[in-house]
């Protein structure tokens, strides 16, 4: 005979399964973990020239607004016609959700593979890979959600109203595509991808930098941001890669502290990447 249901009174607490159990008790373990990382490393943390990098950003773009945007206003409809359809072909690159799509597919794939391989080297990189896809994520997550918020609260009309307003034109919280130029947010999103590829493979730093700045070039040549636009996103979404980078080296995640406090990534120098040990190559 079956015992029948019993339904919990209203204003009475049920105590927890044993899933939710251990479902908390991994949650502690895992924080407890990160703490116990944080602390392990703690004397590595140095203070960095987050004043000096400020400083030397808002003195970017500064110059790029007083003397490169009113001259790019009068110009920008004088471009080459070829130049301006590679550009409007290529500048989609910068935006959130091609990025994120790209980041998210990494990281599921990841999490799906990395429980089915069978070899442990091959599971260590697939979570490396992993890793490095979330961190990308949230740099650009960050950058996009600040760079919106200064484009709404900022105004500022884009070049394609420069003949009647000039560079001078704001309408704080007008909420209008042709009043959200500054910063330019393609550059932001921009900027967090490529600084942070540049942190995660230094290597390749300079062509990283230089890529990323073509990109945010392609919004000035297609006519929607002015110079000084793109060079404060390019620094927004730049100081959100490396602040984000910072956090994850104080706690050991992708990146390590060096002795002066900068992020570097943890596997340079390891040989995760090789099959063989005939065909071992260091990173």
């Amino acid at each position: 005979m079956t015992q029948p249901r019993l339904l919990p009174i209203s204003g009475m607490t049920l105590p927890p399964t044993g899933a939710t159990i251990l479902h908390r008790s991994a949650h502690r373990r895992f924080f407890a973990r990160l703490a116990t990382r944080y602390q392990t490393r703690i004397q590595h943390h140095r203070r960095l020239a987050w004043f000096g990098y400020t400083l030397s950003a808002l003195n970017v773009v500064a110059i790029a607004f007083f003397v490169f945007d009113a001259a790019l206003g009068r110009t920008a409809k004088d471009l080459p016609g070829r130049l301006v359809t590679i550009a409007g072909d290529i500048t989609d690159i910068g935006k959130l959700t091609a990025i994120l799509t790209v980041t998210v597919t990494v990281i599921a794939v990841g999490l799906l593979l990395g429980r089915r391989l069978s070899n442990v080297r091959r599971r260590y990189r697939m979570a490396i890979l992993t890793q490095m896809a979330v961190y990308l994520s949230l740099s650009v997550v960050a950058a996009s959600v600040v760079v919106h918020i200064l484009k709404l609260a900022i105004g500022r009309a884009r070049p394609l109203l420069y003949d009647s307003t000039g560079i001078f034109s704001f309408d704080p919280f007008n909420g209008g595509f042709l009043h959200e130029s500054f910063p330019s947010g393609h550059s932001a999103h921009v900027g967090a991808v490529f600084v942070a590829l540049a942190l995660l493979f230094p290597r390749f730093r300079l062509l990283f930098v230089g890529l990323g700045l073509w990109l945010g070039a392609t919004r000035i040549i297609i006519g929607v941001h002015y110079p000084s636009d793109v060079m404060a996103g390019l620094a927004l979404g730049a100081w959100f890669a490396f602040a984000t980078a910072v956090v994850f080296a104080r706690y050991g995640v992708i990146f390590v502290l060096s002795p002066e406090g900068w992020p570097r990534p943890r596997f340079i120098g390891m040989t995760i990447f090789h099959r063989s040990p005939g065909n071992v190559k260091k990173l």
